[in-house]
């Protein structure tokens, strides 16, 4: 039988209980099925739900079992500048809460943490396990904020250079926008599933519609700040396919007026590389009355004046 506070290792997990009054929370990370065999053996839980706790396809739900409830939540979690989707399960009945979740997602571990130091702390957050259940659930919305920040400050930076028509921001709108589709994925189960939790208020002397009401507000405002942070994205990566498209064919077209004025001279030289008789030739003599350089200068004319003739025509039409 675990102590206050004690953890011991079982199969790679890790599983630790405290007790306050008649309360008891029990935490293990990093679950195993070791773990879940435990529970089976000394709680009876449903084999589906413990199936779900190790499950990896990140199913949302909150189910009333009758003498306890079964909640599995996702919430993101940022590791470096990737966004990730942290399981967290519970069993919340009336003296007891088992919680479930990976040791690198910190917030449950920081309350747990917290209560087995402070004896204070721990008897006001296990007053009731639905009311422990809440403070879980609002630290790790709470999590939210930091993230949706990071997020907010990157499109910022994408922000201060997508109308540079010099540098390119495809790659990091790119990330932006997956980081984005991940927040969107992870958080909308939420906003279907967080009404539900109301159903923890009979195992509450409590009145906790309000705390609840308050993680659904949360809720609500980061689903609000993402569908806000899609639509700016969404207006960076056009912004930037339009910058890019303009600067690509800007250069394209200097480049075909370029090619184009070459096309005289490339016409006069492949002429007079012939071996026929042309005027001022060699085989015709050399024209001299300008000097020596009289059939060069009058080439080059040839050459200069069609090229000229098309600059003032492209600039009449407005192509530069």
């Amino acid at each position: 039988m675990l102590g206050p506070g004690s953890r011991t290792d079982a199969e790679g997990g890790k599983v630790a209980s405290i007790a306050s009054g008649e309360m008891t929370w029990t935490d293990i990370l990093d679950p195993t099925p070791a773990e879940m065999a435990m529970l089976a053996r000394d709680y009876h839980f449903h084999p589906l739900d413990l199936d779900d706790c190790l499950s990896v396809r990140q199913l949302t739900k909150v189910e009333d079992r009758g003498d306890h409830i079964f909640i599995t939540l996702h919430f993101p979690d940022q590791v470096g500048q990737v966004i990730v989707s942290r399981q967290v399960s519970m069993f919340l009945a009336k003296d007891y809460l088992v919680t479930i979740h990976p040791s690198s997602f910190k917030p449950p571990s920081a309350l747990f943490q917290s209560c087995r130091n402070d004896e204070k702390e721990r008897s006001a957050l296990m007053q009731s396990s639905a009311y422990l259940a809440y403070k879980i659930i609002d630290s790790s919305v709470d999590g939210l904020f930091s993230i949706l920040d990071n997020v907010e400050a990157s499109l910022r930076s994408i922000e201060a250079v997508v109308f540079d028509e010099v540098k390119s921001s495809a790659s990091a709108i790119n990330a932006a926008r997956r980081q984005i589709a991940v927040l969107r994925r992870i958080v909308y189960p939420l906003g279907l599933y967080l009404p539900d939790l109301v159903m923890a208020q009979k195992f509450s002397k409590e009145d906790l519609s309000i705390y609840f009401s308050d993680v659904r507000h949360k809720i609500g405002k980061v689903s609000g700040t993402i569908e806000e942070m899609k639509e700016m994205v969404e207006i960076y990566k056009d912004t930037d396919f339009v910058t890019s498209s303009n600067k690509t064919n800007t250069v394209l077209s200097v480049l075909t007026i370029l090619f184009t004025l070459t096309i005289p001279a490339t016409v006069i030289s492949s002429i007079y590389g012939m071996n026929v008789p042309l005027p001022g030739g060699l085989s015709t003599g050399p024209l001299e009355f300008l000097g020596p350089y009289t059939s060069l200068i009058f080439i080059f004319i040839g050459m200069l004046v069609p090229a000229v003739i098309m600059v003032l025509y492209f600039r009449r039409v407005g192509w530069f």
